[in-house]
């Protein structure tokens, strides 16, 4: 099929010229092609059972009660940005002696609280 448009070799396949976006026409013989409608239907329910699936909130792998006392004895250094892989804020922390007390005292109280998150940005709890 040739676009009447542009000139361009198209394939039967299209309804549209794919480099001018004019419609083709087809001879009466050969119609359009009509589209694919592809219907996916998710449900949340496993099929073995017919229970609904339940997801659980993923977490850090760090142990909150270790970063809180790294926090409260190495904070000031950055050990429990070390424990919790920030590398580079722990290395913020240690010469800026936990960003001047201020950082220190916000990241005990986030680690208590159970909002401080790791490296890969999971919290740690």
């Amino acid at each position: 099929m040739v676009c009447k448009n542009c000139g361009a070799n198209v394939g039967s396949e299209y309804r549209l010229c794919p480099y001018c976006r004019s419609e083709l026409e087809y001879p009466e013989s050969k119609a359009a092609p009509q589209p694919i409608i592809i219907q996916n239907v998710i449900n949340n329910v496993n099929p073995i059972n017919s229970t609904p699936y339940v997801e659980y909130e993923r977490r850090s792998k760090k142990d909150k009660s270790v970063a809180l006392i790294l926090c409260v004895v190495l904070g000031m250094l950055g050990g429990h940005c070390f424990y919790a892989g920030k590398i580079g804020m722990g290395i913020l922390y240690l010469f800026t002696c936990g960003l001047f007390g201020f950082g220190w005292i916000v990241d005990i109280i986030r680690i208590a609280t159970g909002s401080y998150k790791d490296s890969k940005g999971l919290p740690i709890k």
